[in-house]
């Protein structure tokens, strides 16, 4: 479903083009041969150097002040005037290259470069890129662009199964909106879901699709599990960050997984608002999922000495799943509950339910990632109906 998504996406995004940028960009970036642009959704170039006719430097910073995760994101578009050897330097301040640099001439088929055409600093503060440009405009990022204008179309791809209804949480402190997702509103037992709290986690972002599609899907497991359970879902928290190509931050220069009990942020209040609303409407929590992008594939969940209701639920979830999953290598991070203000951590002080965050690596094969986030959703489901 994905896919067909992207495909959508750039038949509008590339019928819109003449339109204007989709966030304020800056003048473009003219080499003899080759032109670097920003105007669009996700996007973050920097300031530019043209070092030669066939090269440029861009300088990539975060997009905040004081200390920043480190998970340096870059996109940008390259028009080339004639076919060239073309590089670009990317020169870091702030963090590191992390990402290993993709390439789409459509929106939708993204190819990581290889390893050979991308040159690392051996303090990681610089990366130089070398390609040929051929003759058609294409986009270079750090993952691939899944911005809000995506996830629109996914959410009414979603509402057209007839299992989901959508509405709007509210705004974001920029004024976008953020969705909300459920599904059985009747129901009294709750999972809750929520994505993209961070701007360039897209390998989380994958994972997050692929399984609240397997929750809404028809097949006899799942509508079994919509019958007893309710499905609230968010699927991105922080669409300001998104669209400016942020490393971590919303436009209130905060971390918002780091917000949860302080609740400053709009984006954060409206969770609290949400989460209010369903205690006082009789709801019960029974799950929480947060869905991230790090280093590799791993779950952080509850360890021994912060008991869940029910006790070892998702040890015993992630071993079945596991049972069944190849080509996805995973790790059960077991964990104190510490005072850190993360959306896991929160949930569980605050119902003592399994409350996880579901981290991806970053370059993890996105078809393996889709396929074991199906497996997740529906060995959760069986587990759910089973012993809750």
């Amino acid at each position: 479903m994905l896919q067909r998504i992207l495909f959508l996406f750039a038949i509008v995004f590339l019928a819109s083009c003449a339109t204007g940028p989709s966030v304020p960009a800056q003048q473009p970036c003219e080499a003899s041969t080759f032109t670097v642009i920003d105007d669009f959704a996700g996007a973050r170039r920097g300031q530019c150097a043209v070092m030669d006719d066939n090269h440029v430097r861009i300088l990539i910073l975060p997009e905040s002040s004081g200390y920043i995760n480190d998970s340096a994101w870059f996109a940008f578009k390259v028009i080339p005037k004639t076919d060239v050897d073309a590089t670009i330097t990317m020169k870091y301040r702030g963090g590191h290259h992390r990402y290993q640099p993709k390439i789409s001439f459509d929106l939708i088929h993204w190819t990581p470069l290889p390893e050979d055409q991308v040159l690392v600093s051996a303090d990681r503060q610089q990366a130089d890129i070398s390609l040929r440009t051929g003759n058609k405009p294409f986009w270079i990022a750090g993952q691939e662009l899944l911005t809000p204008a995506i996830y629109s179309l996914w959410e009414t791809k979603m509402v057209e199964t007839g299992h989901v209804q959508a509405s709007e949480l509210g705004k974001s402190r920029g004024g976008l909106p953020i969705t909300l997702l459920n599904s059985n509103p009747d129901a009294r037992d709750v999972l809750f879901l929520v994505g993209r709290q961070h701007p360039p986690e897209v390998s989380g972002a994958v994972a997050f699709l692929a399984f609240y599609e397997a929750l809404m899907a028809d097949t006899e497991l799942a509508g079994q599990f919509r019958q007893r359970f309710q499905v609230v879902a968010i699927p991105i928290l922080n669409p300001d960050g998104v669209v400016g190509g942020n490393w971590r931050h919303n436009l209130g220069a905060t971390d918002l997984n780091r917000d949860w009990g302080l609740f400053r942020q709009p984006e954060t209040q409206h969770i609290k608002e949400l989460l209010d609303r369903l205690d006082s409407d009789g709801k019960k929590i029974r799950m929480f999922l947060d869905f991230h992008s790090t280093r590799r594939n791993v779950f952080y969940t509850q360890d021994d000495d912060h008991p869940t209701d029910p006790p070892h639920f998702t040890r015993r979830w992630l071993d079945s799943a596991r049972l069944r999953i190849s080509n996805y290598e995973f790790n059960n991070d077991e964990n104190s509950v510490s005072k850190i203000g993360v959306a896991k951590n929160y949930m569980y002080k605050r119902y003592g339910v399994p409350s996880l965050t579901y981290e991806v690596g970053d370059e993890t094969d996105r078809p393996a990632v889709r396929a074991a986030a199906t497996i997740f959703a529906e060995e959760l489901m069986e587990r759910m109906l089973a012993e809750l």
